[in-house]
């Protein structure tokens, strides 16, 4: 059961807790901590690795923490790797038998250490940057009207205003139509701040740095605000994209972020999948993304049904798939139930929809400091007009109270367990050997994808980045091949699928064959002719 009191904003810890709580991790055998790189601001990234022995396993990836803005991602991957090390001895090994889980809790930990301070979440490193490209830096900060110490909203009485306060909560605006915008006050709506550079926006431009989930290299977009100058230009980018890269054995990552492509499946579109660049999943990896889908759906039944959050240009999640050819799931870990997508609803019917059911919930569960009334304010832009601020705090949407965070961190942790079951895992027959006279021998190997996903994407066969399936098969000096080579590549195994390799080798001795790939587990056969 869900708390239902009293919880404010206010509770996520400090960056100095949290990173303690993570120190504490390490105490555990099979919990093993390094430093991937440093942050902007020169603050460690850490990475923890759960993984029974230092030999490479296929591994599934988590990180969180990308974009400032969503600290539950943050706490949630921590309370993850809390649920995982309270796991008993036999039970975290039958777990890590053949695989491995690396987690990066907090990549952009500048922002953390940052907005931890002032309950204002932002979501950029502590870069400088122009953010309305004005050539100035920094000249527009967040402006707390009412010193309330919170930024919120921002409404203006004007007859061309297109919002309305709605009728059941009125401490939020909904967009007017015709009728309602005759029986009362009519609004325009902003981000609580002072336009001090005249150029028609409200504090866009302080403090927030590079957003690291806008700066990676797929669909990166440039000269919008927070992607950077260029993209993959921060050290925080740069130090995970090293690590997809340099760690072959990673199969999949999972990303606790504010994206959600768990809810419902990657589809499948035909011209985008053959385009020259590739904007959409293939279909072998849209199957796979539908089984996925289906599993976590059951999983986390008890949330209700997520809202589909796509992905915007530079994300990490999307250049984790199209650039680096890993499987690729995003989640926020927590929403508020009957938040999803209403149909074809028009931009803002949904906004209004979601407004509605945040409204609501907050009420239920008494939360503070999530939807403010409307006060008063002098404001130097409008001299002469009715002002006030309050309305929704956006960062509350998706950061709930920590407490609240509970259920849906130990469902996700159930779903981590069944996605590494579902991960590629192969399956090796006995080798068999055939003498065929004159000092000949037939070589066969055979081996079975038992898991639920293929070796790796049907994208990396496209991307040629990832180490393919192989079979190197070694002999002694006085052995010859009469058929077959000593390294073969071949396209992804994909679920359920078998293959059988075979050599014709001349003469006895022993032979060392290799089969696999690193992301779905290698094995060494000797065999004796």
């Amino acid at each position: 059961m869900l708390p239902l009191l009293g919880y404010s904003q206010s509770n996520y810890p400090s960056y100095q807790d949290l990173n303690s709580a993570l120190s504490k991790l390490t105490t555990n055998s099979s919990f093993k901590e390094s430093t991937i790189g440093l942050s902007y601001g020169g603050e460690k990234i850490r990475l923890f690795k759960l993984e029974t022995s230092s030999q490479p396993k296929p591994t599934l990836l988590i990180v969180a923490g990308v974009d400032g803005k969503h600290p539950a991602g943050v706490v949630s991957a921590v309370e993850m790797l809390k649920y995982f090390q309270a796991l008993p001895g036999d039970s975290i090994q039958r777990l890590l038998k053949n695989k491995s889980i690396w987690v990066i809790p907090l990549a952009n930990p500048d922002a953390y250490k940052r907005n931890s301070s002032t309950e204002h979440w932002l979501s950029g490193n502590a870069r400088q940057i122009d953010n309305d490209r004005d050539g100035r830096v920094d000249e527009d900060p967040t402006v707390d009207l009412n010193k309330d110490g919170l930024i919120s909203q921002m409404r203006v009485s004007t007859v061309s205003g297109n919002m309305v306060a709605d009728t059941l909560y009125t401490n939020i605006l909904v967009h007017a139509g015709q009728e309602q915008a005759k029986g009362g006050a009519v609004y325009k709506l902003y981000n609580e701040g002072i336009d001090l550079d005249l150029d028609g926006r409200f504090s866009e431009d302080g403090e927030g740095g590079v957003n690291i989930d806008r700066n990676f290299t797929y669909n990166y977009n440039p000269f919008i605000s927070e992607t950077g100058d260029y993209a993959a230009s921060e050290p925080e980018t740069r130090a995970l994209l090293d690590v997809l890269y340099t760690n072959p054995q990673i199969s999949t990552v999972l990303h606790f972020g504010l994206g959600n492509n768990l809810s419902k499946p990657e589809a499948f579109d035909s011209g985008k999948a053959n385009a020259r660049i590739v904007s959409s999943w293939l279909k072998p990896d849209v199957n796979v993304s539908e089984v996925i889908s289906r599993r976590y759906n059951k999983l986390t039944d008890a949330l209700g049904k997520g809202k589909i959050i796509p992905a915007a240009g530079g994300s990490f999640s999307n250049t984790v798939y199209y650039h680096v050819g890993k499987y690729s799931f995003v989640t926020p870990v927590w929403w508020i139930n009957g938040v999803a997508d209403e149909g074809n609803a028009s931009p803002e019917k949904r906004i209004d929809h979601e407004n509605k059911v945040f409204a609501k919930w907050v009420a239920d569960q008494q939360i503070e400091k999530a939807i403010l009334p409307w006060v008063k304010v002098e404001h130097p832009n409008f001299p002469d007009q009715l002002v006030e601020v309050g309305g929704v705090i956006e960062s509350a949407k998706n950061n709930p109270p920590v407490p609240l965070l509970k259920d849906a961190v130990e469902l996700h942790a159930k779903f981590v367990t069944d996605l590494l079951d579902a991960m590629p895992s192969l399956q090796f027959e006995k080798s068999v050997v055939t003498s065929l006279g004159e000092d000949i021998y037939r070589i066969e190997v055979s081996v079975a994808n038992t898991g639920l996903m293929s070796t790796y994407p049907a994208i990396a066969d496209k991307l040629k980045l990832s180490s393919k399936f192989k079979t190197v098969c070694k002999l002694s000096n006085s052995q010859k091949f009469v058929s077959g080579k000593r390294l073969e590549l071949y396209p992804t195994l994909e679920a359920g699928q078998a293959r059988t390799f075979t050599w014709l080798v001349r003469g006895k001795g022993k032979v060392e064959v290799q089969v696999g790939c690193p992301s779905a587990g290698e094995q060494i056969i000797e065999i004796s002719l």
